[in-house]
């Protein structure tokens, strides 16, 4: 009979994470799927409208930490829902720049009240908080440098 394997403090505490953060998103898929949104959509929205013009499928891949070619499946299925507009860049052929439509912008306001993750988060007090995105914070720090990535590149917290 199999012993079953006793987890150590580093995994529970990795198990927890990766529990809540799939938690979360699934509370943020329930509520964007009204909006026919992913949740890598809604992130995209973001940092095309974050980034302002100099967006390019590149640094959209680099900043959400996905291959270059899921990211342009992704932009490619936004741009024929109309949310995206991808044109080649009129000095540099190769080079691609992403840009909000209209319809993008709109959806991008409505998927930014997150009701959904506020209700969860509501349950925790300001001091939780507090704590918790510091603890975050250095994990996050900790990850990006263990990936030799610069944590700075990120234009959220």
């Amino acid at each position: 009979m199999a012993q079953a394997i006793k987890a150590d403090k580093d995994y529970t505490l990795f198990s927890y994470l990766l529990q809540v953060a799939d938690i979360l998103i699934k509370v943020r898929e329930r509520e964007l799927l009204r909006q026919n949104l992913s949740a890598t959509s809604a992130q995209i929205l973001f940092l095309v409208d974050a980034m302002g013009k100099d967006v390019t499928p590149a640094k959209i891949s680099r900043m959400l930490l996905r291959e270059p070619h899921s990211i342009s499946g992704i932009l490619m299925r936004m741009e024929k829902q109309g949310l995206i507009k991808r044109a080649k860049n009129m000095e540099r052929k190769n080079l691609i720049r992403v840009t909000l439509t209209t319809k993008g912008q709109n959806a991008l306001n409505q998927a930014m009240k997150k009701e959904g993750i506020k209700h969860v988060l509501s349950k925790l007090t300001e001091e939780q908080r507090r704590h918790l995105k510091q603890a975050l914070g250095v994990l996050k720090e900790s990850g990006m440098k263990e990936l030799k990535l610069n944590p700075k590149v990120l234009p959220w917290p």
